[in-house]
């Protein structure tokens, strides 16, 4: 599974680290930056797949950031989320000017920013007919949240592909949204089979359990769509 790169930046090195540590963990390749100048020269060298750019940095804060990479050709399409302690109107009003995708107050808890960050990728690429799911292991060998990538949708289940190996019986605790909405799918399954992908991607076939009619509704809604 190729993997998705996020840049952070923030000017508060224990929230930065802390949030590239779950991101990490959540399967993601991380830049960080400490400024909003460094933000946008990282940006403009790497051009990662996702920004997230905390609003209260010092100069050149997240909104005036977020403004100069909309500037550079290849970053006017690049889903930015500018996070803020002050979830103000006129915070909200001036980031989106600015021209970020979305303004989220910021995360109380670092897990929070992989939901934030798999429903901005599938708002994004519903193109690439690959869903971002935020899954977990449950049961005796319970895992932490890790980030997947799903194809293959369908009303009994769907093809996960991940960085580890998930073993045939495993249980799942599955998050996601289906792509270019905002419909969020939350279910339990049971992974059926498992094998490698041509270029080495560990993955697993998943049947749902207990899938809710709406939710049942939605898949079909978004597949034959």
């Amino acid at each position: 599974m190729s993997r998705v790169t996020v840049l952070i930046a923030d000017d508060l090195k224990f929230f930065l680290e802390t949030e590239k540590s779950y991101l990490q963990r959540g399967g993601f390749e991380v830049l960080t930056a400490s400024s909003g100048e460094e933000a946008v020269a990282v940006a403009s060298k790497r051009q990662p797949h996702l920004v997230l750019l905390d609003l209260e940095m010092p100069k050149t804060d997240g909104a005036a950031a977020c403004a100069a990479m909309r500037k550079i050709p290849a970053l006017a399409a690049t889903p930015i989320i500018i996070m803020s302690a002050t979830g103000t109107p006129q915070n909200r009003e001036r980031c989106m000017k600015a021209g970020c995708t979305e303004f989220v107050a910021k995360p109380e808890k670092p897990d929070e920013l992989l939901g934030i960050v798999a429903r901005i990728l599938s708002i994004k690429k519903r193109e690439a007919k690959r869903i971002t799911v935020v899954f977990n292991v449950t049961g005796t060998h319970a895992s932490r949240q890790v980030i997947g990538q799903a194809k293959d949708l369908g009303e009994k289940g769907l093809l996960l592909e991940t960085s580890t190996a998930i073993s045939v019986g495993s249980m799942l605790e599955l998050e996601f949204y289906l792509p270019g909405t905002r419909s969020q799918v939350k279910v339990k399954a049971k992974v059926v089979r498992a094998a490698k992908s041509p270029d080495g991607a560990q993955q697993a076939g998943v049947e749902f359990i207990g899938l809710s009619q709406a939710d049942q509704e939605a898949i079909l809604d978004y597949v034959t769509s």
